[in-house]
């Protein structure tokens, strides 16, 4: 789980005569990753079914669209069997007998995509025509007029005195209907009209435009065109329905195309002599005696298994192994890259402190609720996977929400006695409570407390990540074997980020950890044990990350300036990397306070409207209720967005490569080969 599954390098060898089988039961057994070969060999035949290979990625490819046009996922049929005696001609055959199956889907997803097209177009000429409907004059005569155009348009309410200051800039006319959204005409001499359309355009006037194939009557055009787009959907629906009746056959389609991807994958990949076949590749250390099992059942023993030796090295295959639970946020890390065989999986402590980051940014219960419900309803469907990480974001919120006295803001906050819940525990205030509860709870003594406390956590999840993250960096060198390493840089750029960070990890104060900083780094120690002792830390880590390369240089014999030379830039880097990640983590600062003050300003809102009556508090719930959800979607993607950037760039730079390739053995699920003659 911390670790990449060993992999061992084998090479395959196996007479010609029995090298169909092999292949047959290596794309069955799902055990064998194949890896190109470093060079051509000669007599090589791989050549010859590259192209095979990408013919049959190709129909792949194809076949998906299909299934993405229909609104389908691409998925095996399970049970199918392939017989084969020649592997070309054999592919061609199947290929002949879905060709008609092809053309069928081809045109009609075709005519389907076009349909659709057409039919958005129409949707948003209706949009436009939407206002002017009522109207049945010919417009267009007036419009392309030869001495006086008019122009139509659509405008925000806000804008309309600039419109009417340009209109009267130019000499036109300008008339004007609606509230929120104003639909304008202005008439104008034809001269001047160009101009006057360019800069309403400028403004973000939408101007309604009458294509020449339509008649010039709004009412007429807006008629035909909803006749127009009902016929199209009528055609849709039809296509849809006529494709989805074969949509079995083409299952079968798309299994077999990608069993023979997959069969390809090998063949494209494996070297033949006169009369022997040679297919290098990985699997797991676990898998051996399978893979040999298998190779003695279909060659009799004539063949030969070269165990090239666990995975190490340049080499980046990487097979991961993960419980259930854990596998939805390995999507996360592969954002960034997948582990390399000789390093630390973060996945499992991702898991705990991504959804701490974004919980101390988003702490409010009601909006992490509504994470959770979207998590349900609306991805648990599209993507499983996501949906169970954005459910876990959410429950953190609503914990962290709890913590902090946040449900929907403030006033449902109030209104299910949450505050008063921790008062009766004893405590004045929440133990996650921002300033703004101090506002708005009239206890302006403790704000500046609230502030600092907050700074508290930010300051010591950074001396926990960066620390950690420069611990784990030690553990890779160890896992890579490069001892050397380790000692000369990573250990002591562990003992920097430990020693600058460690007043405020142990202290968990702002105040009292930035006064110790102060007294090591700008009174040389000053007069206490504990500032001296944090100043030797510090200058000896840099002494150490100076000298460390060259040290290991002389030791070795050469000359220690190229290493002085990489010590100096190590040395310097960490000072650069301290100076701009610690602050970093006060975004989880930033973030919170951000998100409070905007609750808080909505309950302002709806108080000050709910002072002008019935009607008034009606239009400010309705206010709470769209601001609420506007910021949990905006929010939820900063804080998310946030999460991401402590994690890539402040931790897993520390440590984490992230440059493996993943191990994906040939497997074709549910297929069985069958090779004639074997």
């Amino acid at each position: 789980m911390l670790r990449a599954r060993r992999l061992e390098e084998v090479l395959l060898l196996v007479p010609k005569s029995k090298y169909d089988a092999v292949v047959a039961r290596l794309s069955m057994e799902g055990l064998f990753h194949v890896e190109e070969p470093p060079r051509e060999f000669p007599g090589s035949t791989s050549s010859k079914f590259k192209s095979l290979f990408s013919q049959a990625s190709e129909r792949v490819s194809k076949i998906s669209s299909y299934f993405a046009a229909l609104g389908l996922e691409p998925s095996p049929e399970p049970g199918l069997e392939i017989e084969v005696s020649d592997w070309g001609e054999s592919f061609q055959a199947y290929v002949s007998r879905y060709a008609e199956l092809d053309r069928f889907y081809e045109e009609g997803v075709s005519r389907l995509l076009g349909a659709r097209a057409r039919a958005q177009e129409l949707e948003k000429l209706k949009l436009q025509l939407e206002p002017l409907k009522e109207i049945k004059v010919d417009l267009r005569s007036v419009m392309e007029g030869a001495r006086l155009q008019l122009a139509v348009g659509i405008a925000p309410a806000g804008l309309l005195r600039d419109l009417e200051e340009l209109a009267q800039s130019h000499g036109a006319l300008l008339a004007a209907e609606g509230e929120r959204e104003v639909l304008l005409a202005v008439a104008a001499r034809s001269d001047r009209m160009r101009a006057i359309v360019t800069a309403m355009l400028k403004k973000g006037v939408t101007l309604v435009t009458i294509p020449k194939e339509l008649p010039g009557s709004p009412a007429e055009a807006y008629a035909l065109v909803s006749q127009e787009l009902a016929r199209l959907r009528e055609e849709i629906e039809g296509l849809r329905k006529d494709l989805l009746s074969r949509s079995e056959e083409l299952r079968y389609y798309y299994t077999y195309m990608s069993a023979y991807r997959e069969i390809f994958k090998i063949l494209a990949s494996t070297h033949e002599t006169r009369t022997t076949a040679i297919m290098r590749g990985y699997v797991d250390e676990g898998d051996v005696r399978r893979l040999e099992a298998a190779l003695e059942e279909e060659t009799g023993g004539a063949h030969g298994l070269l165990r090239l030796g666990v995975v190490k090295g340049e080499s980046r295959v990487t097979k991961v192994s993960l419980p259930p639970w854990l596998k939805p946020f390995h999507n996360i890390v592969r954002l960034y890259g997948e582990p390399s065989p000789d390093e630390v999986i973060p996945t499992l402590f991702l898991a705990v402190t991504f959804p701490i980051a974004f919980a101390l940014m988003f702490p409010d219960a009601g909006h992490g609720l509504l994470l959770v419900l979207f998590a349900y309803f609306y991805l648990r469907k599209r993507s499983p996977d996501w949906a169970f990480v954005i459910s876990v974001l959410g429950f953190a919120a609503v914990a962290a929400g709890l913590l902090a006295g946040e449900l929907f803001g403030p006033l449902p906050a109030e209104l299910i006695h949450l505050p008063s819940f921790w008062k009766a525990l004893g405590l004045k205030t929440p133990p996650l409570a921002l300033p703004t509860y101090a506002i708005e709870h009239g206890l302006a003594e403790l704000v500046e407390e609230l502030l600092f406390r907050s700074i508290s956590i930010s300051l010591w999840a950074a001396a926990f990540m960066l620390s950690f993250g420069s611990l784990l960096g030690i553990v890779n060198s160890y896992l890579r074997g490069e001892l050397e390493e380790a000692m000369a840089v990573k250990v002591p750029r562990f003992l920097f980020f430990f020693s600058v960070t460690s007043p405020f990890l142990f202290l968990f104060d702002a105040r009292a950890a930035g006064g110790l900083l102060g007294e090591a780094l700008l009174a040389l120690g000053g007069e206490s044990f504990a500032g001296r002792l944090l100043l030797l830390a510090i200058a000896g880590s840099l002494a150490w990350l100076l000298l460390g390369e060259a040290i290991v240089g002389a030791l070795h014999g050469h000359s220690p300036l190229p290493g002085l030379a990489k010590g100096a830039v190590e040395a310097f880097e960490a000072l650069l990397m301290a100076l701009g990640n610690i602050p970093s983590f006060l975004r989880i600062m930033a973030l919170s306070l951000a998100h409070a003050s905007i609750m808080m300003a909505l309950a302002l809102i709806y108080k000050t409207l709910a002072g002008a009556g019935i009607f008034g508090i009606a239009l400010g719930i309705a206010v709470y209720i769209i601001g609420n959800i506007i910021v949990t979607a905006l929010e939820g993607i900063l804080a998310f967005a946030q999460s991401l950037r402590l994690h890539f760039y402040e931790w897993f730079s520390k440590f984490y490569s992230g440059s493996g390739v993943p191990f994906t053995p040939i497997s074709l699920p549910g297929v069985r080969v069958v090779v004639r003659g074997s």
